[in-house]
């Protein structure tokens, strides 16, 4: 890991704002949060790729890197509504946690936070907020699983718990459905165009991990 960086000044993304918009970041007042970036949840060819190395950035800059994931398939029995949409409440034990396993790119170290939940929003019913608050976070840069489930769902999570929160776009899926792709637009599909449209507008701020690598340069 190298020397903590006092400060980057990162290019982000923000709907109807100036084209040329930066923020500063301060790494210790920082965590990265990678959203079920685990084996069971994640794309492994933007986990190998943008997710890697946004996360390289992260730890050389010195932030805080937290990992959450999905410990359990419900939260009850057969009338649990999360086993129900999911069609998975014929399982037994839905509660038991699981042990997450992640690609050896992105293997946490032994002084990461790794967080279960058992929500969308990584905030509810988690430790999550109370650990950042320990360690006088302000700031969340998240990647992860998907745009338009967990990781969107964390991200007004933060919002609403009052951190500033940037999502990079490229680490993420792009969620598509075959009758949503459209190649005529940048995001490569509405639900991506959409989901970031909404994010950008009403709950933060997204970015890029080449523009995190350029602001650490």
């Amino acid at each position: 890991m190298g020397n903590s960086a006092t400060e980057l000044r990162l290019s982000v993304r923000k709907y109807n704002a100036e084209s040329d918009l930066h923020i500063n970041i301060v790494p210790e007042r920082t965590a990265f949060l990678l959203v079920d970036c685990d084996e069971s949840s994640a794309d492994q060819h933007v986990v190998e790729n943008e997710i890697y190395t946004a996360l390289s950035i992260a730890r050389e800059s010195g932030m805080k890197v937290v990992y959450l994931f999905n410990a359990i398939h419900g939260v009850g029995g057969s009338n649990d509504v999360t086993t129900r949409i999911h069609g998975i409440d014929f399982l037994e034990n839905s509660w038991k946690p699981l042990i997450p396993t992640f690609n050896p790119l992105i293997q946490p170290l032994d002084n990461e936070a790794v967080i279960p939940k058992s929500h969308k929003d990584g905030f509810n019913g988690t430790l999550l907020d109370y650990y950042l608050k320990t360690w006088n976070v302000d700031t969340i840069i998240a990647v992860g699983f998907s745009i338009k489930s967990c990781l969107f769902h964390t991200c007004i999570g933060a919002r609403h718990n009052n951190y500033r929160v940037v999502m990079l776009r490229d680490c993420t899926n792009s969620s598509e459905f075959p009758d949503t792709r459209d190649s005529s637009i940048a995001e490569g599909g509405w639900m991506r165009f959409v989901f970031l449209r909404m994010y950008e507008t009403d709950i933060g701020y997204t970015s890029t991990s080449a523009d995190l690598k350029k602001a650490l340069d």
